[in-house]
């Protein structure tokens, strides 16, 4: 069985309340990923998905690195070879999953509703992995939680779609790896410097980034001054970059690395199913708002779906946080 942590109730539901923002910071990146990634293939064209795809991460993951000197500078003078060896490990899990949820979302053949539910399942996988990796079974109310959250994520978008594509394997295997990525991370963590494991992590996973798109399907494009040019001239280019690297990148991975620990990696995979939720709120404010500058496909509406989906992720954090918790002691000569 999964021991109970050692962190206090007001540190878990700390950690528990940092996570979530972090969740915030993730769901505002699949637009600002939909509008990045529009404008690069405005450039190289919408058969260059796969390598553009690579090429928005690279040049956010090389921000993000050199933001952490500048706001984090802690992060670079804590930085030991164990935080680069680490940090490598981490990232190889960390980056890989990025390319494989890429590689799923570029595929015509997975529908949106289908991808939800597909990678929801790092939710399922992380409990799984903890078991093998760390000897460790999750409590009764983390794997309620676990099977409340699954129910939440897969129907957040309505009825999940039927039927495995090859981009639809490559988003179950995104959700493998995101899982690896969370117990991981309660390991390493424990090893290394927080931020300094942030710093490192971000260094190696643009050398990966950038080896991705030097092997992806025209990537001789990249080398093409006039092209890259007009895509380094677009505002809205830079605008989601800075946004995705400072705060999905900088910030939320620095809150992770420094909080996820003060919880069971299962637990923790419960409180990032909020992620779908805050994406999904973020597109219908956007939709009202801005509807006319985003692409159709980003286009949130209403749906009851999301009222379903986001009250069974809610039932699953108060689950996976109160149900099966061992009642606090009482002092018998009170």
């Amino acid at each position: 069985m999964e021991t109970i942590s050692v962190s206090s109730p007001r540190r878990r539901r700390l950690a528990t309340m940092i996570l979530t923002a972090v969740c915030l910071f993730w769901g505002a990146t699949f637009l600002l990923m939909k509008l990045g990634t529009q404008s690069v293939f405005a450039v190289f064209g919408s058969d260059w998905k796969v390598a553009g795809g690579a090429f928005f991460l690279l040049v956010r993951f090389a921000l993000a690195a050199a933001m952490m000197p500048l706001f984090i500078p802690q992060s670079v003078r804590r930085c030991d070879k164990a935080a680069w060896k680490n940090g490598f490990w981490l990232s190889m899990v960390f980056a890989g999953g990025f390319l494989l949820q890429i590689f799923g979302l570029t595929q015509d053949d997975v529908p949106a509703g289908q991808s939800a539910f597909l990678t929801s399942l790092y939710v399922v996988s992380t409990p799984v992995l903890s078991s093998i990796i760390l000897r460790k079974w999750p409590s009764r109310g983390v794997m309620l939680g676990v099977a409340l959250a699954t129910i939440g994520a897969a129907f957040i978008k309505g009825v999940p779609e039927t039927g495995l594509s090859i981009g639809a394997w490559a988003t179950i295997g995104c959700a493998v790896v995101f899982g690896g990525h969370i117990v991981l991370t309660d390991v390493f963590t424990r090893r290394s410097d927080a931020l300094a494991l942030t710093f490192t992590m971000l260094v190696w996973s643009t050398l990966w980034m950038a080896l991705a798109l030097a092997l992806s399907p025209d990537a001789a494009l990249a080398l093409d001054v006039s092209r890259l040019g007009a895509v380094f001239s677009s505002t809205m280019f830079w605008v989601t970059e800075l946004l995705c690297a400072f705060l999905a990148t900088v910030l939320a991975l620095s809150m992770l690395n420094v909080w996820q620990k003060e919880l069971s990696p299962s637990r923790a995979a419960v409180v990032y199913t909020s992620e779908p939720v805050f994406a999904t709120l973020l597109s219908l404010g956007a939709t009202a708002i801005i509807g006319g500058i985003i692409p159709q496909e980003a286009h949130e509406h209403f749906s009851w779906w999301l009222v379903f989906g986001a009250a069974m992720i809610l039932l699953a954090n108060l689950s996976a946080e109160f149900v099966g918790r061992p009642a606090p002691k009482t002092d018998p000569t009170a």
